[in-house]
C-alpha cells in the first residue's frame, strides 16, 4: 500500500512540472504581444510584476483574461472617442457652411422680393429651399416663364458654393384633379414634371451638377397643409430643393 502512494505522489509531482512551464510560455507570449503593440514602458513594467505576482501565488489563469479584457475595453472606448470627435467635427464644419448660404439666400430673397414665397431653413444638417408653385407655374403647368426664371437668379450665385453637392429636387400638388384639357394625367405626373423643370433651370445656370441631382414626385402626397382652404391648397403646391450636406463642406 505504502508503494501505491508514492506512485500517486510522483504522479501528481509529475503533473506541477507541465503547469509551471505553461505558465512561463503564457508571460513569454504576453511579453511578445506587449512588445508588438508597442504599449507604454511604464504600463508594461507594472503588468510584468503583476503577472510575476501571479506566478508565485499559482492564482488562476482568469486573473490574465480580465487584464487583457481591460485593456482591450480601454482601446475600444478611445477609439470609439477618437471617431467620433472626428464624425462631430466633419458634422459641425458642414453645417457651418449650409448656415451660411442659407443667411446668403434669405438676404438675396429679401431684396428681391421673394421671402414671402421662398422659404430657407435648416433641418438634420441639410439644407432646404421650399418654393411656392404660384410663383413657379401657371395652374396645371410645370413650364417656368422668362419672368419666373429672372425672379430665381437670386438663388444662384449662394448655390454655386455647393454645386458638388447631393440634391434632391422634390415636386408637391394640392388634392384637386386636373382638367381634362391638362397634358398631364395625374398630380403625380405634374409633380414629376415640374421638379425636373426646376432641376434644368439650375442645372442649365450652372449651379448643379446633374450627375448628383434626384428628382422626388409626391403628387398630393405628404401635404404641410390643409386642403381643404385655398391657402392652404397654394401652401402644398411647392418644389422643395435639398442640399445635402458632405464631409467636404466647411
Amino acid at each position: 500500500m505504502k508503494k501505491r502512494k508514492k506512485n500517486e505522489e510522483h504522479i501528481d509531482e509529475g503533473w506541477l512540472l507541465p503547469y509551471s512551464d505553461m505558465l512561463t510560455l503564457l508571460l513569454a507570449l504576453f511579453i511578445v504581444l506587449f512588445a508588438m503593440a508597442k504599449v507604454d514602458n511604464t504600463k508594461f513594467q507594472e503588468f510584468k510584476s503583476e503577472f510575476g505576482t501571479l506566478l508565485s501565488t499559482h492564482q488562476s489563469s482568469n486573473s490574465i483574461v480580465t487584464i487583457g479584457e481591460k485593456n482591450k475595453t480601454q482601446g475600444s472606448a478611445l477609439s470609439s472617442a477618437s471617431s467620433l470627435e472626428s464624425s462631430s467635427s466633419s458634422s459641425s464644419q458642414s453645417t457651418d457652411q449650409l448656415e451660411v448660404i442659407k443667411q446668403q439666400l434669405a438676404s438675396n430673397l429679401q431684396n428681391s422680393g421673394l421671402s414671402n414665397s421662398v422659404s430657407v431653413y435648416i433641418k438634420s444638417n441639410d439644407l432646404h429651399i421650399v418654393i411656392n408653385s404660384n410663383i413657379l407655374f401657371d395652374s396645371g403647368s410645370a413650364t417656368l416663364s422668362q419672368s419666373t426664371q429672372n425672379l430665381l437668379t437670386s438663388l444662384l450665385d449662394p448655390l454655386k458654393a455647393v454645386s458638388t453637392n447631393p440634391i434632391i429636387i422634390a415636386g408637391y400638388t394640392d388634392d384637386q384633379p386636373l382638367k381634362s384639357t391638362s397634358v398631364y394625367k395625374s398630380n403625380w405626373e405634374l409633380s414629376s414634371a415640374r421638379a425636373i423643370s426646376v432641376m434644368n433651370f439650375f442645372v442649365g445656370n450652372n449651379v448643379f451638377n446633374e450627375d448628383n441631382i434626384s428628382i422626388q414626385a409626391y403628387g398630393a402626397n405628404k401635404p404641410k397643409d390643409t386642403n381643404v382652404t385655398a391657402s392652404g391648397r397654394s401652401n402644398n403646391r411647392r418644389v422643395e430643393i435639398i442640399v445635402e450636406k458632405t464631409s467636404q463642406n466647411y
